[in-house]
């Protein structure tokens, strides 16, 4: 068998993805926790913001301006927010649990 006929072979997309294009990816919790949570922000702030927008009348400039600024300060606050809740767990779980239940 050919070397690279081997190595399409054990390739495996399904079971293990993200490592076979980026092999550090995995070994960072900030790859998944904080691209994916601005990612997901984003799209949440154009969901929630798109039938939202009080003026579309006028230019489409004007209008993606304002539909752009609204969704960045959305995604922004959302970002942020869950960032926050995310920090306030930790703080909770990690250091004031143990000093009201400890083991």
């Amino acid at each position: 068998m050919l070397p690279h006929a081997a190595a399409t072979l054990a390739y495996t997309p399904f079971i293990d993805p993200i490592s076979t294009i980026w092999p550090a990816a995995y070994s960072s919790p900030w790859f998944v926790n904080v691209y994916c949570l601005a990612l997901i922000s984003v799209l949440t702030a154009v969901a929630y913001k798109a039938p939202r927008i009080p003026d579309l009348s006028g230019p489409w400039s004007r209008a993606l301006r304002l539909f752009a600024r609204h969704v960045a300060i959305l995604s922004i606050q959302i970002f942020f927010g869950v960032l926050g809740l995310g920090l306030a767990t930790h703080i909770l779980v990690l250091y004031i649990v143990p000093h009201i239940a400890p083991m």
